[in-house]
Order: structure tokens, then sequence, then C-alpha cells
């Protein structure tokens, strides 16, 4: 496969972290997990080594500063080697005052530590990324500084739980994620386990196309001319490569970028929807209310209100507080 496709999918990348829990796992012991079948489950180990075990397959060895993904939906244990207790993450979960997800391995000491989060990340609103691992992915990130910082950040988060304390750690579990896709791209690049579903090289045009253009009028006919296919025959390998038609790809691609002008765009509605290929603005409000909840209108209410909460106030901040703080 031709590498220039994957800039073009990284600046469509979309990650969300979906839950998020902490894991303390104490020496001697190891925690067994079910895969989840819609989402990945990603643990950033934070302290301690230990082996992560997939069903079926050899333990793998990790250590602190170390992202690992286990395959989509497939059962797991990460503890320590040769650990005579094993604890299900049913009956290790409990819920602690301030709603953190904790589950814990032993009597509560963190010989090993681990951030973990359940993950949705796609290209294009459509590619799973994860979704062709067949082995553990271990990626050790002690060599970013940023990375280090990042995780240094958890640990006191979690060693010290307050308000805000999961918000907090799920985006810096987001920023792990993308900094990590961004390693995978620049030294591995389509020879990565992340890429897999992207190494039909006779699909690469059709995959272009659409994220180059998603408002195009793109049809099945046009995307197999593109790659050179019959029609039936281009279908079937997509289908089969990506778990999807291409025009229900084509329509995540178009939903996505509809979302992202909706929060960066004043145009309005009925011209975003035009511009991301769709003639009838009530077809498009269905679309993009099936997909994401709400309709365009709402949804873009929901994300301006969200900004200006976020926004400070006049005279905050550390300054304006300090100054505040000094007044008579």
């Amino acid at each position: 496969m031709s590498c220039d496709i994957l800039p073009r999918l990284f600046s469509t990348l979309s990650v969300q972290v979906h839950a998020f829990a902490f894991c303390e796992i104490q020496t001697g012991w190891q925690l067994a997990k079910n895969g989840m079948a819609d989402a990945i489950l990603v643990h950033y180990v934070l302290a301690g080594s230990g082996t992560i075990v997939v069903e079926g397959q050899e333990a793998l060895r990790f250590g602190p500063n170390c992202m690992v993904i286990p395959p989509r939906g497939m059962r797991h244990s990460i503890g320590f080697v040769g650990a005579t207790r094993t604890v299900t993450a049913e009956d290790a979960r409990r819920v602690l005052p301030d709603g953190l997800i904790a589950l814990t391995a032993g009597d509560g000491r963190r010989d090993i530590l681990l951030a973990c989060g359940s993950i949705a990340a796609r290209y294009a609103g459509a590619l799973g990324l994860f979704d062709r691992l067949h082995n553990a992915l271990i990626e050790d990130l002690s060599g970013s500084d940023r990375l280090r910082h990042a995780f240094a950040f958890m640990i006191e988060e979690l060693v010290n739980p307050s308000l805000g304390t999961q918000e907090v750690t799920s985006a810096l579990m987001k920023q792990c994620l993308t900094i990590l896709l961004r390693i995978h791209l620049k030294e591995k690049g389509a020879e990565s386990p992340i890429f897999e579903a992207l190494r039909d090289p006779r699909l690469v045009p059709a995959i272009a196309a659409v994220l180059d253009a998603p408002g195009a009028q793109h049809t099945v006919d046009s995307l197999a001319a593109l790659c050179g296919m019959s029609r039936s025959g281009f279908a079937e390998r997509f289908s089969a490569t990506f778990g999807e038609g291409p025009i229900e790809y084509l329509q995540r691609a178009r939903l996505q970028l509809a979302a992202k002008l909706l929060t960066s765009s004043p145009m309005p509605v009925k011209v975003i929807s035009e511009s991301v290929g769709y003639a009838s603005r009530s077809y498009f409000s269905h679309a993009f209310k099936t997909a994401y909840g709400c309709d365009p209108s709402a949804y873009r209410a929901q994300a301006t209100s969200l900004v200006r909460s976020l926004e400070p106030q006049s005279d905050l901040g550390i300054d304006g507080a300090r100054r505040k703080s000094e007044r008579p």
C-alpha cells in the first residue's frame, strides 16, 4: 500500500474515550478481563512491570510507560508472571465515592498501576483502527518526554483523585493514543498492524477519493472504476476488507465532515448538508440524528454551549485569581 494515503487518514482521525477505570494489581495476582465487541480496551502502564496473556496466545511482557492494546473482543489477563491468584474484572470492580471505578487484584497494593480506557478510534468515521489486531500490541512510550509527563500526570490524578479526575485522565489517555498513532505512522507506516485493513493496494484509490472529497457524487461504479475493478468485485472486496460496503463508508465520512463543519463554521445547516453531498436537508438531518443522537442544529448548539462553558471568565486564571485574592 502506498504510504501517501496515511497522512490523509490521520487527518480524519477520531478518538473517543467511552469508559474509564484504573487497575491496581498486587504481586502474585492477575486480573482477567473479557474483551468488548464494540470497543477496544487500552491499558496505560503507569507503574510496574508484568505480562498480558491473550486467550490462546503466549504471554507478552510490558513495563512502565507502555501502552498495551489487546485484540478486540478477546479475553485476556494482565498481571504477574506465575501469578497464583486470579480475579475477574467483574469481581474486582468497586466504585469510589467520587465516582471513579477501580479494579483491585489483591489487597490494594499498586505493584502494577494501570489506567484503562474503553476507546473507539476510527478513520473517516468508518475504519476501526484496531479491529484487525490479532495479537496484543505493546508500545514502549518512555522515549517521549511529552508522554512521560502525561503518564506522570495520570499517576498524580489516580493517587489523589478529586473532582474532575476522570475527565482529566480521559483527556490524557486520548492524547497518548493519538501520539502512539503518530509514532506508528512515522516509524512503521503501512507495516504497522494497526493499518492491516489498508494493505490491499487495489482499494487505495477509492479510499483516497472518499477522504479527499467526501462530498463528491461518488457511486459504487465510480469508485470501482478508480480501482480498475468491476462493480461487483469491488463491492465484495471492499466489504470483506472494511466490514461494510463502500456507500456506508462514504456516508460515515460525510457525516463526520458535517459534524466538524457544524462546530467550526457559521455556514447554515442547509449549506453544510449540500457541501457534504446531501441534496435533501431532511434526509441529511435524519442520517445525522441516527449517527449522532440529535439533529444538526441541536448538535451545533450543544457544541457552542460546551465551548462557552470552558471559556475563562474575566479576571480569572492564575494571575486574575491572585489579583482577586490580593484585593482588600
